[in-house]
Protein backbone atom coordinates (compact mmCIF):
# COMPACT_ATOMS: atom_id res chain seq x y z
CA UNK A 1 0.00 0.00 0.00
CA UNK A 2 1.45 3.09 -1.25
CA UNK A 3 0.76 6.81 -0.05
CA UNK A 4 0.24 9.09 -2.21
CA UNK A 5 -0.35 13.24 -2.52
CA UNK A 6 -0.23 14.14 1.13
CA UNK A 7 -1.03 17.69 0.21
CA UNK A 8 -3.15 19.22 -2.33
CA UNK A 9 -1.16 21.69 -4.32
CA UNK A 10 -2.24 25.46 -3.12
CA UNK A 11 -3.51 26.23 -6.72
CA UNK A 12 -5.99 23.18 -6.08
CA UNK A 13 -7.04 24.31 -2.15
CA UNK A 14 -7.94 27.87 -3.41
CA UNK A 15 -10.14 26.04 -5.86
CA UNK A 16 -11.51 24.05 -3.82
CA UNK A 17 -11.96 26.15 -0.45
CA UNK A 18 -14.46 24.39 1.19
CA UNK A 19 -12.62 20.80 0.94
CA UNK A 20 -11.11 20.00 4.72
CA UNK A 21 -9.89 16.24 4.16
CA UNK A 22 -10.24 13.46 1.60
CA UNK A 23 -8.80 9.96 1.27
CA UNK A 24 -8.89 8.19 -1.82
CA UNK A 25 -8.58 4.58 -1.91
CA UNK A 26 -7.37 3.34 -5.31
CA UNK A 27 -6.15 -0.14 -7.00
CA UNK A 28 -3.89 -0.57 -10.08
CA UNK A 29 -3.85 -3.52 -12.87
CA UNK A 30 -1.26 -4.89 -11.22
CA UNK A 31 -3.25 -5.12 -8.09
CA UNK A 32 -1.25 -2.51 -6.10
CA UNK A 33 -2.95 -0.14 -3.50
CA UNK A 34 -2.58 3.34 -3.14
CA UNK A 35 -3.96 6.00 -0.42
CA UNK A 36 -4.76 9.47 -1.43
CA UNK A 37 -4.37 11.66 1.18
CA UNK A 38 -5.54 15.17 0.58
CA UNK A 39 -5.77 17.51 3.73
CA UNK A 40 -6.10 21.51 3.28
CA UNK A 41 -3.68 22.78 6.17
CA UNK A 42 -2.45 21.28 9.66
CA UNK A 43 -4.85 23.88 11.26
CA UNK A 44 -6.98 21.91 13.88
CA UNK A 45 -10.55 22.28 11.88
CA UNK A 46 -8.46 20.21 8.91
CA UNK A 47 -7.30 17.34 11.60
CA UNK A 48 -10.59 16.81 13.29
CA UNK A 49 -11.99 16.51 9.93
CA UNK A 50 -9.55 13.48 8.64
CA UNK A 51 -9.90 11.99 12.10
CA UNK A 52 -13.33 11.98 11.54
CA UNK A 53 -12.79 10.48 8.54
CA UNK A 54 -10.81 7.57 9.55
CA UNK A 55 -12.94 7.04 12.59
CA UNK A 56 -15.83 6.83 10.03
CA UNK A 57 -14.22 4.37 7.13
CA UNK A 58 -13.92 1.79 10.11
CA UNK A 59 -17.69 1.12 10.62
CA UNK A 60 -20.11 -1.07 9.73
CA UNK A 61 -22.69 1.87 8.68
CA UNK A 62 -20.04 3.78 6.59
CA UNK A 63 -19.69 0.30 4.48
CA UNK A 64 -23.29 -0.35 4.60
CA UNK A 65 -24.05 3.44 3.24
CA UNK A 66 -21.59 3.12 0.65
CA UNK A 67 -22.49 -0.15 -0.89
CA UNK A 68 -26.45 1.43 -1.09
CA UNK A 69 -24.82 4.57 -3.00
CA UNK A 70 -23.13 1.96 -5.26
CA UNK A 71 -26.44 -0.71 -5.45
CA UNK A 72 -27.96 2.73 -6.67
CA UNK A 73 -25.68 3.72 -8.86
CA UNK A 74 -25.74 0.36 -10.73
CA UNK A 75 -29.01 -0.08 -10.57
CA UNK A 76 -29.80 3.18 -12.51
CA UNK A 77 -27.38 1.89 -15.29
CA UNK A 78 -29.35 -0.88 -14.81
CA UNK A 79 -26.10 -3.48 -14.30
CA UNK A 80 -27.88 -5.59 -11.83
CA UNK A 81 -25.56 -8.83 -12.51
CA UNK A 82 -23.04 -6.53 -12.10
CA UNK A 83 -24.21 -5.75 -8.68
CA UNK A 84 -24.99 -9.01 -7.76
CA UNK A 85 -21.01 -10.23 -8.85
CA UNK A 86 -19.76 -7.24 -7.16
CA UNK A 87 -21.41 -8.29 -3.98
CA UNK A 88 -20.63 -11.82 -4.49
CA UNK A 89 -17.11 -10.89 -4.68
CA UNK A 90 -16.92 -8.71 -1.23
CA UNK A 91 -18.15 -11.35 0.94
CA UNK A 92 -15.31 -14.03 -0.78
CA UNK A 93 -13.04 -11.26 0.25
CA UNK A 94 -14.61 -10.43 3.42
CA UNK A 95 -14.44 -14.32 4.42
CA UNK A 96 -10.99 -14.66 3.38
CA UNK A 97 -9.84 -11.53 5.31
CA UNK A 98 -11.72 -13.13 8.69
CA UNK A 99 -10.31 -16.42 8.10
CA UNK A 100 -6.76 -14.88 7.72
CA UNK A 101 -7.36 -12.71 10.36
CA UNK A 102 -8.40 -16.10 13.10
CA UNK A 103 -5.59 -18.02 11.99
CA UNK A 104 -3.02 -14.85 13.09
CA UNK A 105 -4.85 -14.19 16.26
CA UNK A 106 -4.08 -17.78 17.37
CA UNK A 107 -1.00 -18.31 16.81
CA UNK A 108 0.33 -16.46 19.84
CA UNK A 109 -1.68 -16.10 23.21
CA UNK A 110 -2.31 -12.51 24.58
CA UNK A 111 -1.02 -13.02 27.59
CA UNK A 112 1.94 -15.72 27.86
CA UNK A 113 1.71 -18.20 30.93
CA UNK A 114 5.44 -16.60 32.09
CA UNK A 115 3.50 -13.19 31.94
CA UNK A 116 1.44 -14.58 34.28
CA UNK A 117 3.33 -14.64 37.41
Amino acid sequence: MKLLNIFKKQKDIEEDSKLLAAITYSIDKEGETFVDLNISSFEEDSLDALGTILAMIATAKCQLVTLEIIKSSFLKEEKQQEYLELINDIANKTESYVKSISKESYKEPYIKPSEML
